[in-house]
């Protein structure tokens, strides 16, 4: 492609975010709950189930990874509009 090639709106154009995407890193995670024997998981990003109940992403999706990927049973008990107790 040649400088000519390049429209002229584009020289004055706001550069265009890059999309990003955000890794957890349960393994880490969990490391920490063995540690010290529980995690308070503080979130505000909920979702609506087809049940009509509200459940935190972040929390259901930790204890999928230690359901599915370590074999456990993660226990959980909300403690304040937006933080999760959980622990083994």
């Amino acid at each position: 492609m040649k400088l000519q090639d390049v429209p002229a709106e584009a020289w004055t154009a706001q550069s265009t975010p890059v999309p990003t995407k955000v890794l957890y890193d349960w393994h880490t995670l969990y490391e920490t709950m063995q540690a010290q024997g529980f995690v308070v998981i503080e979130t505000d990003q909920f979702r609506t189930t087809t049940a009509g109940g509200v459940e935190a992403v972040l929390v259901k999706a930790f204890n999928s990874f230690i359901r599915q990927t370590m074999g456990l049973r993660l226990k959980t008990k909300r403690i304040s509009a937006t933080r999760w107790y959980c622990t083994l």
